[in-house]
C-alpha cells in the first residue's frame, strides 16, 4: 500500500502463526485430559473450569478487537503487538499448565487465571498479525499468498509439536519425575520458540510499520466507536456467513484434537498411535495449504471453501455410520482432512475481502475490529468442543482408566463426528447464501472506495 512489499514481507507472513501453533497446540490436543487425567482434578470441576475459560475466550475476542482499534503504538498500530503482547501472554500460558495450589479448587482456580490472561493478550496480537493481511497489502493476489503462506506455517507448528512435543511431554515429565512438568516445561519451550518468531515477522517489517494506520491524504485514520464497530458485523453479510461457517470448521479440528487421547484409549485401543495420527494430520494439512493458493486463484475462494469442506463432512460421518478399526480410521480421516486444509489457508484472505466490504458498505474502515472476528469461530467452537467433551464424559460418569462401555463408544463418536458434521453442512448453507465477494465483486469495491479516498 505505501511502499511495494517485498518477498520476505509475503512468503514470511505465516512465520508468527507458525510460532503460535506451536504453543497453543498443547492447549488444544491436551487441556481437558491434563485437567482430568494429569493434575487429578475432580470432573466436576473440570466441567466448571472448561465452561468458564470457553465463555471468557469469547467474550475476549471482540474486546481484543476494541483494544487493537483504539492502540496506536509508536511501532505501528498492528506491527507493535508483535513485540509487546507474546511475552505477556507465554509467561501465563506457563501457568496454565502448571500445578500450583495446595488444594484442587486452588489449582484449578490459578489455570483458569493463566488461562484468561494468556488468551486476552493473545487475542489482541494475534489480530494484530491477521490485520498485516488487509494493511499491507490491496492486491488479492498477494493477500491470497500470504494467506496461504500463512496456512502453511500453520501446519508446520502443528506437525513440529506432534512430532515432537508429544513424546517430548512425556520425555520431560519422566526426567523430571513429574507427569505435570512435562507439561510446564514444554509450555516454556514453545512459548520461547512463539516470542521469536513474532519478533522475526516484527523486524522483517519495519519499512512497513505504518502501513494501514494512516489514510492517503497522510492524515489520521478516524477512530470507530464501539458501536460503529459492532454494526460493522450486522450490515456485513459476507462476513456473518464466513463466520458461521468457520465456527463449524473449527469445530471440527477441536473435536478431532479435544477428543482424540479418549478415541484412541477407549474406541479403537491405539493410544500408541495418537502420536503417529497427528503427525499424520497436520502433514495432510500442510499438503492442503500448499495447493490452496493455486486452487482458489483458479476457483475462486469461495467454491474452493465449499469442495473443501464438503469433503471434510463426508469423512466425520464415515467415521461416525462405521466401525473401523485403527488403521481404516487413520487412512479415511487422512483424506478427510484435506478438506479441512483448503479453507485454512483461505480464511485470512477471505475476511481481508470482508473488510473491504464493511469499508464499502459503511465509508469506515474497521480493519482491526474485523479481521479480530477470525479468532471468534475458533474460541466459540472451544466452547462447543468443551460442552461436548464434558457431556459426553459426564453422560458415562468418566474416570481415568475407566472400563471401556458400548455407551462410552458411541458417546465419543457422536462428539467426534456426528455433531460438528452437522453443524458444518448448516455453515456451508450459509456461506453459499451470504458470501457474494467474487473477484470481480472486490475489484468493483475496490474501485469505488479509492475513488471515493481520492475526491
Amino acid at each position: 500500500m505505501n511502499q511495494p512489499l517485498k518477498k520476505s514481507a509475503i512468503n514470511l507472513y505465516g512465520l508468527p502463526s507458525f510460532g503460535f501453533q506451536t504453543m497453543v497446540t498443547i492447549e488444544i490436543m491436551f487441556f481437558a485430559a491434563f485437567l482430568t487425567d494429569f493434575v487429578k482434578i475432580p470432573l466436576a470441576l473440570v466441567s466448571i473450569v472448561l465452561l468458564a475459560t470457553s465463555l471468557f475466550d469469547i467474550a475476549a475476542v471482540p474486546t481484543a478487537g476494541v483494544i487493537l482499534e483504539k492502540s496506536n503504538m509508536k511501532w505501528g498500530k498492528y506491527r507493535s503487538w508483535l513485540l509487546v503482547g507474546p511475552p505477556i501472554a507465554a509467561l501465563f500460558y506457563v501457568i496454565e499448565f502448571s500445578q500450583l495450589g495446595g488444594s484442587a479448587e486452588m489449582t484449578a482456580l490459578i489455570i483458569f487465571l493463566g488461562f484468561v490472561i494468556s488468551h486476552l493478550v493473545w487475542n489482541v496480537f494475534y489480530a494484530a498479525h491477521i490485520s498485516m493481511n488487509n494493511s499491507l497489502t490491496t492486491i488479492r493476489e498477494e493477500r491470497i499468498s500470504m494467506a496461504s503462506n500463512r496456512g502453511m506455517f500453520n501446519a508446520l507448528g502443528t506437525l513440529v509439536f506432534s512430532y515432537f512435543g508429544v513424546k517430548a511431554i512425556a520425555t520431560l515429565g519422566a526426567s523430571a519425575g513429574n507427569p505435570v512438568l512435562g507439561y510446564t516445561y514444554m509450555a516454556v519451550i514453545t512459548g520461547l520458540v512463539m516470542i521469536a518468531s513474532y519478533l522475526i515477522y516484527f523486524v522483517i517489517t519495519k519499512d512497513y510499520a505504518q502501513n494501514g494506520s494512516v489514510a492517503v491524504s497522510g492524515q489520521p485514520v478516524e477512530k470507530l466507536s464501539v458501536a460503529e464497530m459492532l454494526k460493522q458485523i450486522v450490515v456485513n453479510p459476507p462476513l456473518m456467513g464466513l463466520m458461521l461457517v468457520e465456527l463449524g470448521r473449527y469445530l471440527g479440528k477441536f473435536i478431532i484434537y479435544g477428543m482424540a487421547f479418549y478415541y484412541f484409549k477407549y474406541v479403537i485401543n491405539d493410544l500408541p498411535g495418537l502420536a503417529l495420527f497427528m503427525t499424520g494430520l497436520t502433514i495432510v494439512n500442510f499438503f492442503g495449504a500448499m495447493v490452496a493458493a493455486p486452487v482458489a486463484k483458479r476457483l475462486g475462494e469461495k467454491n474452493t471453501y465449499i469442495i473443501a469442506l464438503g469433503v471434510l463432512v463426508v469423512g466425520l460421518l464415515i467415521v461416525w455410520v462405521m466401525p473401523l478399526e485403527a488403521t481404516a480410521f487413520k487412512v479415511i480421516m487422512f483424506i478427510a482432512y484435506i478438506g479441512y486444509g483448503l479453507p485454512d489457508s483461505l480464511g485470512v484472505a477471505m475476511y481481508s475481502a470482508t473488510v473491504d466490504y464493511g469499508e464499502w458498505k459503511t465509508g469506515k474502515n474497521a480493519r482491526g475490529f474485523i479481521m479480530s472476528l477470525i479468532s471468534f469461530p475458533i474460541k466459540a467452537s472451544i466452547f462447543i468442543r468443551s460442552v461436548i467433551i464434558a457431556a459426553v464424559l459426564g453422560s458415562v460418569n468418566y474416570v481415568a482408566d475407566m472400563a471401556v462401555t458400548p455407551e462410552l463408544i458411541q458417546g465419543i463418536k457422536n462428539g467426534f463426528a456426528l455433531y460438528p458434521a452437522i453443524i458444518m453442512i448448516l455453515g456451508l448453507v450459509l456461506l453459499f447464501a451470504t458470501y457474494t465477494l467474487t473477484p470481480k465483486r472486490m475489484e468493483e469495491i475496490n474501485k469505488e472506495v479509492a475513488e471515493r479516498k481520492q475526491a
